[in-house]
């Protein structure tokens, strides 16, 4: 999440944390409110199930419940949700969390998902590594995005980006915590497997390319 961060903050967005979300919309909604509008000029509101306005989260379902996400950046389009995912949470979780974004556009008209291959493929789909045959994911599922292949731009509003750390010693680590323990190696030859990928100039992503070699 801190790589996620910076890449925003580099750019010169402005950027607040799960915990200043929280923090502003835990006293009221006037001070969410003030918030949300010191970040851009374009601030919405939804309703929770309690009938509270909501400034900088996401209603899910009827009895007042709230999604927060990881940060919330401040865009020209408005307030962008940013989801950082490295493990996958179930389908039943994920397809919550994407409702509840799909019905809170006034809040976030763009939500960005840095997320690893295995969470990618469960968010938007995949193709049949033979066939090439594309399964839907759950943003398809629940109407953040049409049928087959994502066709992303910059300001389409659900966009999923592959995680990839900065620091070779955390990617590695993260890929390791994807595969089978059959397919742990040790540093220098995860190193001389992405350098294979990279390249081949691979249309797939390392983890289902990795998958192919093994």
């Amino acid at each position: 999440m801190t790589d996620a961060a910076f890449t925003f903050e580099l750019g010169g967005a402005r950027v607040l944390s799960e915990r200043e979300v929280r923090r502003a919309e835990a006293t009221t909604s006037g001070r969410a409110e003030q918030v949300a509008a010191a970040l851009t000029r374009q601030a919405g509101s939804a309703l929770d199930g309690r009938g509270r306005e909501r400034f900088l989260c996401a209603p899910v379902g009827a009895v007042g419940r709230v999604h927060y996400p990881d940060l919330v950046v401040a865009a020209p389009l408005g307030l962008v949700a940013v989801e950082v995912e490295i493990t996958a949470k179930s389908p039943a979780e994920i397809r919550q969390v994407l409702r509840s974004y799909r019905d809170a556009r006034e809040v976030f008209p763009q939500v960005v998902y840095f997320a690893t291959e295995p969470v990618m493929a469960l968010l938007h789909g995949h193709a049949h590594p033979r066939t090439g045959a594309w399964s839907d994911g759950v943003a398809q599922q629940v109407g953040l995005l049409p049928p087959g292949p994502p066709r992303y731009r910059p300001d389409s509003p659900f966009l999923v980006r592959h995680f990839q750390p900065k620091d070779p010693g955390v990617a590695y680590q993260l890929d390791l915590r994807q595969v089978p323990d059959t397919w742990r190696v040790d540093f220098t030859r995860w190193k001389q497997l992405r350098e294979r990928w990279a390249a081949e100039a691979s249309d797939v992503g390392f983890l289902a390319w990795w998958q192919q070699q093994a």
